[in-house]
C-alpha cells in the first residue's frame, strides 16, 4: 500500500510532535494553535487558518464549521480534546468536511494528552490518483 502524501504528512507530523514535545499536554488550546501556525511559518508550509466549512443540505446550509488549519491546499488539521479525537460522529462530521472541501486527508490532533494523539482521517470520494 502506497502513503499517501508521505513528506507533506511527515512535515506536518514533525510540526505537531514539535510542539508536544516543547509545550507539553498542559497548554491552552490558542497557545497550541498559535505555536502550529508560528510553526508551520518557519517550515515554509503554506496553510489557511481558521477557514469556515459550509455544510449543505439540498442546497440549503444546514450548517458550518471552523477547520483550525488547512496545509498546502491538502491537509486538514483540527484540534480535539481527547474524547472527541475518536468519537465516531465527529469522525463522520470530519469526512463530511473533506467531501466538501475535496480535500484528500485530516488530521484530527489532540495535544492534552502524555503523548501526542493523532487519528487520520482518508476521503474516499477523493481522486487519489491525481497525486
Amino acid at each position: 500500500m502506497t502513503l499517501l502524501l508521505p513528506d507533506l504528512v511527515r512535515r506536518i507530523i514533525g510540526v505537531l510532535y514539535h510542539i508536544h514535545e516543547e509545550g507539553g499536554p498542559s497548554l491552552a488550546d490558542e497557545d497550541y494553535i498559535e505555536a502550529m501556525r508560528q510553526e508551520l511559518g518557519f517550515r515554509n508550509l503554506n496553510f489557511l487558518q481558521n477557514e469556515n466549512v459550509v455544510l449543505e443540505y439540498l442546497g440549503k446550509t444546514v450548517g458550518e464549521h471552523v477547520v483550525e488549519f488547512i496545509v498546502e491546499k491538502k491537509i486538514l488539521v483540527d484540534l480535539k480534546g481527547q474524547f472527541l479525537l475518536k468519537h465516531p460522529t465527529f469522525y463522520k462530521q470530519m469526512l463530511s468536511y473533506l467531501v466538501k472541501e475535496n480535500l484528500p486527508m485530516a488530521l484530527i490532533v489532540n495535544f492534552h494528552s502524555r503523548r501526542l494523539e493523532l487519528r487520520r482521517v482518508l476521503n474516499p470520494n477523493y481522486n487519489y490518483q491525481l497525486q
